[in-house]
């Protein structure tokens, strides 16, 4: 493990010097990232969902996640920096966020929390199935589907 830390150590240094060396100009504050994210995260992917909605959302979710590279924190200090937390922790935020989106258009069914408006049926012949969105390296996320394995309570309708 302790190779592990030591060999990880200069690549965090590196983030978190490139977030500190951040210019104000063109770029906005990590705050109005993250506000934005989330109400974009209850309008457009609660509950209720269309493919028209989380359309809009991946493509808010990309335009975030181009804005992230540039923006900026307003404490530059070195000792447990909150605006660095929060600009790393924005990071995973988006990561997050893209996958939720990416697999709720995936799913053109309505199944347990998700309610799609187009696709309002359940459809176990197509969608008894997980899916699992990885990012193995690279800068896109996959998308792979995972059997369900059928336990003493199978699953039910929801109703809402």
């Amino acid at each position: 493990m302790r190779g592990f830390l030591t060999k990880d150590v200069p690549d965090e240094q590196k983030l978190i010097d490139g977030i500190l060396g951040r210019g104000k100009d063109g770029g906005r504050r990590i705050s109005e990232i993250k506000d934005e994210l989330g109400t974009m995260m209850n309008d457009k992917v609660a509950v209720f969902r269309d493919e028209a909605g989380l359309t809009e959302a991946m493509e808010i979710v990309q335009r975030l996640k181009e804005e992230s590279r540039s923006a900026y924190v307003d404490d530059r200090g070195t000792v447990f920096n909150q605006d660095v937390l929060g600009a790393i922790e924005l990071g995973y935020m988006l990561d997050c966020a893209e996958t939720i989106v990416l697999g709720a258009l995936e799913r053109k069914e309505s199944r347990g929390a998700q309610f799609r408006l187009d696709y309002p049926e359940r459809n176990d012949d197509e969608w008894l199935k997980h899916i699992t969105i990885s990012m193995n390296g690279g800068d896109a996320p996959k998308v792979d589907y995972a059997p369900v394995t059928m336990t003493q309570w199978e699953p039910q309708e929801r109703t809402y």
